[in-house]
């Protein structure tokens, strides 16, 4: 299980759920400058785009190893926040020749082998929109998604299966928490022969700074609150750390960064 070799016959997919709401307004610090949640959102989302075209990057060009969907959920409802025409899906190839002309250039802190630390220019292609206005309906991205993976699965049948990232800052607005539970459990129960959809749910820190929690193998190592454990409770153990389970909870945005990359680091491209 959890062992299919991804290639272009039989991709994986990824669905990048990114919460849009009126509190993503809320400004918070990355890369060493103040900005909106909303655009450290779009920032890590894209850098996490350019990373899998990356990965499906060979010398006669870019190969289709994945199927890729972002949908943003907020004051406008659900919506592709790529330029898709395929049933809310791009590909590699696609993408890689779509790329947006806007970019975002950043400056950030690295450490060096040798200890010294160095500030490195980053150029980012600016894939997602920024946005943030009014609730956060995220039962119904969950919806969105669910009728995705449930189609892609039953196309890509022995394919290695979808994962699902959910990122957030609050809570859903369009449902109760039994609903959330009904709907990751839906996402959850489709796969494929190899195994079934991992659903990964990510809370964005607030202002209160409180210690990031990521990826925990035990309920108790989350805070003692209410969300934090129906999280917990929505999200897939992980095949690939053992004992772990998929949730983040008040991550901050390099911890968001390195939870989308352990979570798309799954299977062997051939």
């Amino acid at each position: 299980m959890y062992s299919a070799p991804i290639t272009r016959t039989n991709p994986t997919a990824f669905i990048v759920l990114i919460d849009q709401s009126g509190s993503m307004a809320e400004k918070v610090v990355f890369a060493g400058q103040s900005m909106p949640k909303s655009r450290a959102v779009a920032l890590v989302a894209g850098s996490f785009i350019d990373e899998l075209l990356h990965r499906a990057r060979r010398e006669e060009g870019t190969r289709d190893y994945y199927d890729l969907a972002v949908l943003g959920y907020g004051g406008r409802g659900v919506h592709n926040l790529l330029t898709s025409d395929n049933g809310g899906w791009d590909r590699p190839s696609r993408l890689a020749v779509k790329r947006p002309a806007a970019k975002s250039h950043l400056s950030q802190e690295r450490v060096l082998p040798s200890g010294r630390t160095v500030v490195v220019a980053t150029e980012h292609d600016d894939w997602i929109a920024e946005r943030a206005e009014g609730a956060t309906p995220m039962c119904g991205a969950l919806t969105e998604a669910l009728r995705m993976v449930e189609r892609w699965c039953g196309k890509h049948p022995r394919s290695y299966p979808p994962t699902v990232i959910n990122i957030t800052d609050g809570e859903v607005s369009d449902g109760t928490p039994r609903r959330v539970l009904e709907l990751a459990g839906s996402i959850r129960g489709t796969g494929t022969e190899d195994g079934n959809t991992l659903l990964i749910n990510i809370h964005l820190v607030g202002s209160d700074g409180a210690e990031a929690v990521l990826f925990p193998t035990d309920e108790e190592q989350l805070p003692e609150n209410r969300y934090a454990r129906l999280l917990w409770d929505a999200s897939s153990e992980l095949p690939f750390r053992a004992g772990a389970r998929g949730i983040g909870f008040n991550c901050d945005f390099a911890s968001l960064a390195a939870a989308m990359n352990i979570g798309s680091v799954n299977s062997v491209m051939v």
